[in-house]
């Protein structure tokens, strides 16, 4: 039996953040298992396919990952075959890493498992899915600033500010809430015939 605290306090948005990473890692490791390949070489894979070769240096960059990680990744996916070292044109001393063809079949095989995912993730946050998708990315854009990693490297979401968002005061809020609240409650009434 499930044993729940009575001083249980409420959690920060970085545990929030902590239970999501794991949660998602979860969700994902066991989707592409018969790949063998997980979340985060997944990650990797669909960075390199996305935007073409880029050095360890820059995927530190944009992913905030430890150069250790990403060089132990690195070994370990060379090995099977999936990523190559190219020589960077632009700077002599580094390499660039790209994908092998067996590293984007195994990319294509990943995104099709995902897409066959992504309906019942987002019909589990209906009617939120874009909001909690834009919530994700403002937090995204918060932390890059606090470990000054890159920018993210694909584009804007629709609906995305690149500046600064124009905030509601607290005032607002209480307005907007109060908002939805009588909009709940107006349609509660119509289904019951109350006014």
């Amino acid at each position: 039996m499930e044993r729940i605290s009575s001083n249980v306090k409420p959690s920060s948005i970085l545990f929030d953040v902590w239970l999501l990473t794991h949660l998602t890692a979860n969700l994902l490791d066991g989707r592409l298992r018969d790949l063998n390949i997980t979340a985060d070489e997944f990650g990797l894979y669909s960075l390199l396919d996305a935007l073409g070769p880029a050095a360890p240096t820059q995927i530190a960059r944009w992913t905030g990952m430890a150069p250790t990680t990403i060089s132990g990744m690195v070994r370990r996916l060379t090995a099977q075959g999936h990523l190559t070292h190219k020589p960077n044109p632009d700077d002599a001393r580094s390499r660039l890493l790209d994908l092998t063809p067996q590293g984007r079949r195994i990319t294509r095989a990943g995104n099709e498992r995902l897409a066959e995912l992504m309906p019942t993730v987002l019909a589990a946050l209906e009617p939120h899915a874009m909001a909690s998708h834009l919530g994700l990315r403002r937090l995204d854009r918060a932390l890059r600033t606090l470990v000054g990693a890159a920018d993210r490297p694909d584009p804007a979401l629709p609906g995305e500010s690149d500046g600064d968002d124009a905030q509601l005061t607290a005032a607002q809020q209480r307005e907007v809430a109060q908002y939805i609240a009588w909009i709940r409650h107006r349609d509660a009434a119509a289904t019951t015939g109350r006014t």
